[in-house]
């Protein structure tokens, strides 16, 4: 055998094993429905590896069509429903008198992987389902292609209840508003001691078993409700809720990290976050973030006053302990290149336990400023982390379980009485 023939054989052989080998990033920057089937594929890469592309800068211009390096799709609880791991609230996007800008800002959205839309407050919930329902018609999205969420704010009503005739009621509007045939997720917002559990559980396995609604979930409610309410579901041979709403941040943190997550272990309740900061209550300017952490971290009650100034430089006190500590997260961010903004959002979305971050902005420039948070997944190293924990000082611990028999035996040094 020639030479030639030898090499022509090796040649072919290396060829055909290019072809049959895997292309493990052939569905990178794909559209978001488009490779549903690539998200498995997506979903095992751990996002601190920093092997996604670094995100362009916060132009909106610059964002297109397809799934934005770092958005993530993860199942909501332990169902089947797979949403984004940001989702655009109604609170500053969709809600407002302008059509054209609310329009651009779900567009904006859609095209670049989010599928979850949210209605995220109570006064103005009616406007934002109507333009919410106005957009999807126009742009005719494929109904497989986006999740609904709404809320049942009884509490805002006029007879204040909660009540199997309220929600009911409530979603028969919403569907009327969005003109849709049936809704992904109805939110119970606030727990109404004066209604059964029951009552709210029969209510909604109603709804599902007619196919108005799919999922349902609920908002403020305490862990024990939760739990009760799952325990009663069991037993009644009823739905359970399928996620909590908790508001989530770097000064609000006891609910998410103890409990949430427990949960979801033990019964598979999912997590949708939100905040302040990614709803978008504060404008880009530096002194206006400044301000609404501070108030957050004054609200949080962690921190300290300021002690005795004896030059009189703050009006006799000291510069207040939650004031140096938002400066010092304003320091790390500027080290990573982002604002303070960005920074909060992205320790949000680095937690597992939540499956989704609820963001919200009123222009395209303040909405792609949020979604280039995610250019920071990769920074935040355990080392960034660790160093913003060391700054917070307020990192959740459980209380040690002590003994009922150690508490009475207190009184004689420990010892049992003689």
């Amino acid at each position: 055998m020639s030479m030639s023939t030898v090499t022509e054989s090796e040649t072919a052989t290396r060829q055909n094993s290019k072809l049959q080998a895997p292309d493990t990033k052939l569905y990178r920057g794909r559209a978001p429905i488009a490779s549903m089937d690539a998200m498995e594929d997506m979903e095992g890469m751990d996002i601190l590896t920093g092997s996604n592309p670094t995100i362009q800068p916060p132009e909106y211009h610059m964002l297109g069509k397809g799934v934005i390096p770092g958005l993530r799709y993860r199942h909501l609880g332990k169902s089947g429903l797979k949403v984004s791991n940001i989702g655009l609230g109604s609170l500053k996007a969709f809600s407002s008198e302008d059509c054209e800008m609310n329009e651009d800002l779900v567009t904006l959205a859609f095209e670049n992987g989010i599928n979850f839309f949210d209605i995220s407050e109570p006064f103005t919930s009616k406007r934002a389902e109507v333009e919410l329902g106005r957009i999807i018609k126009k742009k005719g999205w494929s109904r497989r292609q986006f999740v609904v969420c709404t809320k049942v704010y009884w509490d805002k009503t006029e007879e204040k209840a909660l009540s199997r005739k309220e929600i009911i009621e409530s979603v028969k509007d919403s569907l009327k508003n969005l003109q849709l045939d049936y809704i992904d997720l109805l939110i119970v917002h606030k727990n109404d001691p004066n209604c059964p559990l029951e009552e709210v559980l029969r209510a909604m396995s109603y709804l599902i078993n007619t196919g108005q609604i799919l999922y349902w979930g609920t908002a403020k409610w305490s862990p024990v409700e939760i739990f009760e309410t799952f325990s009663m579901a069991r037993s009644h041979h009823c739905i359970a809720p399928l996620a909590e709403y908790a508001e989530y941040h770097p000064f609000h943190r006891e609910k998410v990290e103890l409990y949430m997550a427990e949960l979801f272990n033990k019964i598979g309740t999912g997590l949708v976050t939100w905040s302040p900061i990614s709803l978008g209550l504060c404008s880009g300017k530096q002194e206006d973030q400044v301000t609404l952490f501070t108030k957050l971290a004054l609200k949080s009650g962690k921190y300290a006053k300021g002690g005795m100034d004896m030059l009189n430089l703050h009006d006799g006190r000291g510069p207040h302990e939650a004031t140096l500590r938002v400066k010092q997260l304003e320091t790390i961010a500027e080290k990573l290149g982002a604002s303070l903004t960005q920074l909060v959002l992205a320790w949000s979305l680095r937690n597992n336990t939540s499956q989704c971050v609820i963001v919200s902005a009123s222009s395209m420039e303040q909405l792609s400023m949020l979604l280039n948070s995610l250019q920071l997944l990769s920074k935040l190293t355990n080392t960034i982390m660790d160093e913003m924990d060391k700054v917070l000082s307020n990192k959740p611990v459980r209380p040690a379980m002590v003994s009922t028999l150690q508490q009475r035996w207190a009184a004689t040094g420990g010892m049992p009485p003689q």
